[in-house]
């Protein structure tokens, strides 16, 4: 394997377990000999990639990926990302894309592009939704725990009153459901909150601004009567949120494996 393979995987390992790693933690991870992994990261820190804590001896992020880093999150924001990427999803799809932020318990549409499909799907730039009610709404709540979640709707009545069709119908039944949304990392919804309309929705965590944004796609509920179909779309979108939040440093992303691995 090349040094630089070498050198992508060491910080692939870094973003992985957030924390300092030692030759020894990098070599029983990679599976590479400890004289390797010495001379690839002894060459990472001459060169500003890593720093090396004087008194553990575990390497770090270098400056010189601290002041890249730097400058990308106040070049580049979390909602210019989504929105660049909700493009490419109406591209790839020709479904209407969606850039939304959890404000509350709703859900409310920072961003919408209008995709070529039949569907024109509609849902301006303001507009709210009850956060269990939708595919993007249960995507934002599952960043929260369930405590959180509990807070928000602690004070209404038992069954959740915007409820419709599949969507959970109460906060049992919600908190079940986040868990799922959890677990796979995006959601699904056939025309609960606008009658024929069916929604695919993954979210990212802005962690400097605390701020939860979803990202996700409009299309006929018909189109996702194959569960396989609901599947191939929710894993397309979920890649794009998990790319996003990579990007900036979300640690759900950084630490996310897909179900079954």
């Amino acid at each position: 394997m090349s040094t630089l393979a070498n050198a992508r995987d060491v910080l692939r390992l870094m973003a992985h377990l957030q924390r300092d790693v030692t030759v020894t933690d990098v070599a029983a991870e990679l599976g590479l000999p400890k004289s390797s992994v010495s001379r690839t990261l002894s060459m990472m820190a001459e060169y500003g990639f890593l720093d090396r804590d004087p008194l553990t001896r575990a390497y770090r992020p270098g400056g010189l990926i601290m002041e890249a880093s730097y400058h990308f999150r106040t070049s580049r924001g979390t909602v210019s990302l989504l929105e660049e990427e909700a493009a490419r999803l109406v591209a790839d799809t020709g479904y209407t894309g969606y850039v939304d932020v959890l404000d509350g318990s709703e859900s409310l549409v920072l961003h919408m592009r209008i995709g070529t499909g039949a569907l024109q799907a509609y849902t301006p730039a303001g507009t709210r939704a009850p956060g269990y009610a939708s595919s993007m709404g249960r995507a934002l709540l599952a960043r929260l725990d369930d405590a959180e979640v509990l807070r928000l709707y602690d004070d209404g009545p038992t069954r959740l009153e915007h409820s419709t069709g599949t969507a959970p119908a109460t906060r049992r039944e919600l908190l079940a459901t986040l868990a799922r949304v959890r677990a796979d990392g995006w959601d699904v919804s056939r025309g609960e909150w606008v009658q024929g309309v069916g929604g695919i929705s993954s979210a990212v965590l802005d962690s400097d601004t605390g701020q939860i944004f979803g990202i996700g796609i409009a299309l006929p509920a018909s189109d996702l009567r194959d569960d396989a179909v609901a599947t191939r779309y929710g894993r397309a979108v979920r890649e794009v949120a998990r790319r996003v939040g990579k990007r900036i440093g979300d640690p759900y992303w950084l630490r996310f494996t897909e179900p079954g691995d």
